[in-house]
């Protein structure tokens, strides 16, 4: 069941913020382990196109680790990988990202770059369903609108589509 409300809503805040909100038709328990259990995650969590989450690793505690890499037919892979700086189960996941291009150049111990992007995923229960809030802090204003201007919100759309089909089954 899709309602109006299950459409991403995008507010820019500033020149490096912006704020996605979603609801899904789900509890909010529901919602958040879809949002951290990998064998979950792997089931929505869609990449670019011709890509699938290959490894999705994480350690969910604040200062806990996460690596999650897509994969094409052909072995190529991307990613991305930060540090949970907060974990409310199951209110609120807060996390840095960086992304992963070459994985030639790629060090999983190496120290995370400072200018990584910050974000946090507040889910809030609303009778039987939830609205997730996504914030999304960019280094500078030129990432921010680069991000926007990609399509993120799209992107995530279509992932949020693949999360109700779960859902559902899971219900």
């Amino acid at each position: 069941m899709k309602s109006e409300k299950n459409v991403v809503k995008m507010e820019r805040r500033g020149e490096t913020e912006v704020v996605f909100k979603r609801y899904f038709d789900a509890p909010r328990e529901l919602v958040f382990d879809c949002h951290t259990k990998p064998e979950l995650m792997k089931r929505w969590l869609i990449g670019p196109e011709g890509m699938v989450l290959d490894t999705c690793k994480q350690d969910l505690k604040v200062g806990g680790k996460y690596l999650y890499l897509y994969a094409d037919k052909d072995g190529n892979k991307s990613g991305v990988y930060g540090t949970f700086r907060e974990v409310v189960i199951p209110e609120k996941l807060a996390n840095t990202e960086n992304y992963i291009f070459d994985m030639s150049t790629f060090d999983q111990n190496a120290p995370e770059d400072p200018n990584a992007t910050f974000e946090s995923r507040t889910f809030t229960a609303e009778g039987n369903r939830t609205l997730m809030t996504h914030l999304c802090r960019y280094a500078s204003p030129e990432v921010c609108k680069m991000m926007v201007e990609s399509g993120a919100a799209d992107g995530m759309a279509e992932c949020y589509l693949e999360l109700d089909k779960l859902l559902v089954e899971m219900a």
